[in-house]
């Protein structure tokens, strides 16, 4: 009896201490809107005169790929920031392409390259920057082009010898056969800014980037074309899509070619507190988002913030070419910075009003880290410095 009894006693501990845990933990609550912090864990310094951007790293060979920021010179660059090798990429030779902006590790022993032309093909070079392949692109029409120097708009990866590439593609649709004067907020169902390639197939799938649960594709309220980023993790098989108006980040699962298992994630931020704008009004004064990365667990929504109403008006009420006015671009600078907002397990668990040092954020790596790219400044102002930085978790 007393061995049943005692039984029975550690039985009704047992339980309570695991309800009261679980209960703890159910009560426990991230605030979405507390300050992070980063470190700096790393750094790496090219020594060359031009000025770099990173493309992307290959972990297995500690190898990055980096870019002229304005030309054409491709740059393989080790762990420590030694150059391994350098090459004229841009151009109209056989091994060559005639305007790139970005590029990828495909594997180990391959390249791939995006051409900015009519139709965005991508090219294959091997190790010895020798062309294997070129790859029609997706896009159709000419609807608008973006360059941006610290983000790549599309992923590749290999699986059982097939090659991949899933990217952005803003110019996928022919603009005479969507006119959003007579569809208004039915573009959204119907444009497909996304695309999947298969080399098995040799074939490219159209991907709809406009989220389901995104309000303005929900309730069909035409905003402007609003063309959503996408970040693709290869080693999770995870992608997020943000749209730049609004306040979701739509979360992925890719599965048998498709991405399944849509989740919004609701982003707040002081900063921007504002409604969704009219279309006609001008797009500095809203904080809209600018790239969503990948790191790790985590995903970074990065926006900036925006323009005071009176202040844009006073300039622009200068002249057309208020833009060129030095006092304005002051203005500018002052009122439009970055600020971050941090995501993990489909949750917002805090934002970042600075980095930990100054510069942009250029990639983000499957290990947690994000790599920054050093502002110019008094002492680096003719290298190349990258900084590592981790989110400190408690």
């Amino acid at each position: 009896m007393n061995k049943y009894l005692n039984l029975t006693s550690l039985f009704a501990i047992l339980l309570f201490s695991c309800s009261e845990s679980e209960d703890k933990s159910i009560s426990t609550t991230t605030d979405p809107l507390q300050e992070l912090q980063f470190e700096v864990v790393d750094s790496i310094m090219v020594d060359v005169l031009e000025d770099l951007v990173i493309l992307d790293y290959q972990d297995d060979l500690d190898q990055y790929l980096m870019k002229e920021r304005r030309g054409g010179k491709i740059f393989i660059v080790n762990g420590n920031g030694e150059m391994i090798e350098e090459v004229t990429l841009a151009g109209e030779g056989p091994n060559q392409v005639s305007m790139i902006w970005e590029g990828r590790f495909l594997g180990k022993d391959r390249f791939i390259f995006k051409e900015l032309s009519a139709t965005m093909d991508y090219h294959v070079f091997d190790r010895d920057f020798l062309k294997i392949e070129k790859i029609k692109g997706p896009a159709i029409g000419v609807n608008a082009i973006f360059i941006s120097f610290y983000r790549q708009t599309f992923s590749t990866w290999t699986n059982d010898g097939k090659n991949f590439i899933m990217g952005e593609e803003v110019n996928s649709y022919n603009p005479g056969d969507v006119d959003p004067d007579k569809i208004g907020g039915g573009f959204y169902s119907q444009v497909k800014t996304g695309f999947l390639y298969d080399s098995s197939q040799d074939s490219i799938r159209y991907l709809n980037l406009y989220p389901e649960a995104w309000v303005p594709r929900k309730t069909k309220r035409w905003i402007g074309q609003s063309f959503p980023f996408l970040t693709f993790d290869t080693k999770r098989n995870k992608a997020a899509i943000l749209p730049p108006i609004g306040d979701q980040l739509f979360l992925y699962d890719f599965e048998g070619n498709s991405l399944i298992n849509e989740k919004s994630v609701k982003l707040s931020h002081p900063d921007r507190d504002q409604e969704i704008p009219d279309v006609s009004r001008e797009y500095l004064l809203y904080p809209s988002f600018s790239d969503v990365k990948s790191f790790g667990e985590y995903h970074l929504a990065i926006f900036y913030t925006s323009i005071p109403e009176d202040v844009y008006n006073e300039y622009r009420s200068k002249g057309e070419n208020y833009q060129q006015d030095p006092e304005y671009r002051k203005a500018h600078a002052k009122h439009r910075n970055p600020r971050y907002i941090v995501v993990k397990n489909g949750k917002q668990i805090g934002i970042l009003n600075e980095l930990p040092v100054s510069g942009q954020v250029n990639l983000g790596l499957p290990d947690g880290t994000l790599i920054v790219k050093a502002a110019d400044g008094e002492v680096e102002r003719d290298y190349n410095l990258f900084y590592k930085i981790r989110f400190v978790e408690e």
